[in-house]
């Protein structure tokens, strides 16, 4: 292995010398070095010695043998010269570091705020962290949603050639600057989450903490009620000046009704924010300062709840002005913890779709659907998601066809998982739920009368038939299904309870996703297929399954994105549902260095 990365390394720097004779190595620019700062060497094993004699006690590059050839390739001259370039990258560098995806880039912003590095030693660690950069921006559209969404740091690799070729070809030709800038997230959020990070990076100060378990209601008295303050204070939810912040998702669900109420079941699959909680400051923890506050300070009285419902507002949690689980626990989380979501789901923006004017998105972790139709956004709506257990997984498909009154042929894993045992309990489950029993999975499988298997021989492990919900006012997928390929059989469709829209925890399905808006969404898709309404409502009316293909499929985007800024400028946050925020638990150590290199 090696032997095979020495190679590659060699023909990059073949490939960066015969570019050379095209653009001329150290052009007459203030900014470049006319001499080298290393003495010139002859052979690679020469310059690497000479690189390594730079270099403070303790630390060596990762990459020193790809260096030692680029450099050496370059007679030892700096690459380094632009500091504009240099500020520009280090600000990404930190970005990534405070994600916590690979732990290395903690370990170059240490060495990039150690005051032992100057010089010549800090353009190779610049271009030692370089070429880190340059595999992870190669590698993320492929590997992202390993890389992103995972518990451990992926495998830091040498970067492909001719994205080193790039790199070298900018300094070169002077352009160092317009490349750094184009390696960062090219998606209109970027800057957006970049200055928000930035700004919650400057509050410093230790950050309170609720302590209580129980949850608190309006007019109720606690000892958390001075530190609530503080907090809804320094989050800017006391002054009503500005409007509550709110979900990019649609506020009005489609049915009104009241809410089924949530389960103990439905309520334990919500996972808390990823990161760990912070300490709490002595304000909330010392009893001897407790004790001093006016009884009165301890009330949670109308100002702080309209508060808590603006925070509430913020994080997509249902505004009820009342402190339970979920609420306590977003409102102990540290602005330097936001940071890191932030510098997280930076790196998530370069999985988000960057081709197409008109497509589908999916925010999971939001709970929901954006369609855009030539670049401007024609339908936003709440969406049901896979629960932990069974999660929606990250996906980029195309929306091929849309079904009317469609049929529900149950998937393996439901069928075992959920109704076998159902219906081995209730011999009349099958029959009341509309499912029909069928001898197998071909086309021409037989119906088969459910009375006649004998209960007793059969177990949810080995049911050797299939079933298919008919078309109807109870089917699973409701009115419309919406088709896209899947190896996982993953699809939108429509649902006949609509009460739950009205949660704010919505990942309620077994893995596919169902739509609040799905008659909007079917009939904007049809009107563009040729059907009007009443050809519309007379194939519903009739019940008869109707598949419809799109004249242009549209992409789907289903991704996980638990922090971004809003329209009104205000940085969103979103219950981490799948855990896979994790990573930012790494990412904290590296505040203290990138605090000072996103200056």
């Amino acid at each position: 292995m090696l032997l095979t990365s020495t190679v590659v390394w060699r023909r990059t720097v073949t490939g960066c010398l015969l570019a050379s004779c095209l653009f001329p190595l150290f052009a007459p620019r203030a900014q470049v070095a006319t001499a080298p700062i290393l003495p010139e060497t002859h052979t690679l094993g020469h310059s690497a010695a000479a690189l390594a004699a730079v270099m403070p006690a303790g630390i060596k590059p990762f990459y020193a043998g790809q260096l030692a050839l680029i450099y050496s390739a370059h007679h030892n001259q700096p690459l380094w010269q632009d500091r504009d370039a240099v500020q520009q990258f280090q600000q990404q560098l930190a970005e990534l570091a405070l994600s916590g995806v690979q732990p290395q880039f903690i370990v170059w912003t240490q060495w990039l705020t150690d005051p032992r590095v100057n010089a010549m030693a800090r353009d190779v660690i610049l271009s030692d962290a370089m070429l880190g950069y340059l595999q992870f921006v190669s590698g993320v559209d492929q590997n992202g949603e390993k890389w992103l969404f995972n518990d451990g740091p992926y495998v830091l690799t040498p970067p492909p050639e001719l994205a080193v070729q790039h790199w070298l070809h900018a300094v070169h030709d002077g352009s160092i600057g317009r490349f750094v800038a184009g390696l960062a997230p090219q998606n209109p959020q970027y800057l957006k989450m970049h200055q928000a990070l930035k700004t919650m990076l400057s509050d410093t100060h230790p950050w309170p903490r609720l302590n209580g378990q129980e949850s608190l209601r309006p007019g109720q008295i606690s000892d958390d009620i001075p530190a609530l303050r503080e907090i809804l204070r320094r989050s800017g939810m006391l002054v009503a000046a500005q409007p509550a912040p709110v979900p990019t998702a649609d506020n009005a669900p489609a049915d009104a009704r009241a809410p089924a109420p949530v389960t103990d079941a439905q309520q334990s699959v919500v996972v808390s924010p990823a990161a760990d909680s912070p300490k709490p400051s002595a304000s909330t923890s010392d009893p001897s300062v407790i004790a001093t506050v006016d009884p009165q300070d301890k009330v949670f009285t109308p100002e702080l709840v309209d508060g808590v419902k603006r925070f509430q507002s913020w994080q997509g949690l249902n505004p009820d002005g009342v402190i339970g689980r979920q609420t306590r626990e977003w409102l102990n989380v540290s602005p330097q913890v936001r940071v890191t979501l932030l510098a997280l789901n930076i790196q998530r923006l370069r999985l988000l779709n960057k081709q197409f004017n008109t497509f589908i998105q999916v925010n999971i972790p939001n709970y929901s659907l954006v369609y855009y139709h030539q670049g401007t956004e024609v339908l936003s709506s709440r969406v049901i998601v896979g629960r932990p257990s069974r999660k929606t997984p990250l996906m980029r498909s195309a929306l091929s066809s849309v079904v009317l009154n469609p049929p529900w042929n149950v998937p393996t894993s439901l069928v075992q998982k959920d109704i076998v045992p159902k219906a081995m309990r209730d011999p009349g489950y099958l029959q009341r739920n509309g499912f029909t029993l069928l001898s197998g999975w071909s086309s021409d499988a037989e119906v088969v009368d459910p009375a006649t298997l004998d209960w007793n021989m059969i177990s949810p492990a080995h049911f050797p038939y299939r079933l298919r919900q008919v078309p109807g006012a109870n089917n699973a997928l409701g009115r419309y299904k919406f088709n896209m390929p899947s190896s996982d059989a993953i699809y939108l469709h429509d649902t006949p309870n609509h009460n739950l829209f009205l949660s704010d925890m919505r990942a309620l399905s077994s893995g596919c996703v169902r739509v609040n808006k799905a008659s909007d969404l079917a009939n904007m898709l049809l009107q563009d297929a040729g059907w009007g309404d009443a050809r519309v409502s007379a194939t519903l009316k009739q019940g008869n399954t109707t598949y419809v293909s799109i004249r242009h499929q549209i992409p789907v985007n289903l991704f996980y994105l638990t922090a971004w800024v809003a329209e009104d400028g205000k940085p969103q946050f979103r219950t981490d549902i799948y855990n896979y925020d994790s990573a930012v638990k790494i990412g904290v150590k590296s505040l203290p260095n990138a605090e000072r290199l996103l200056q």
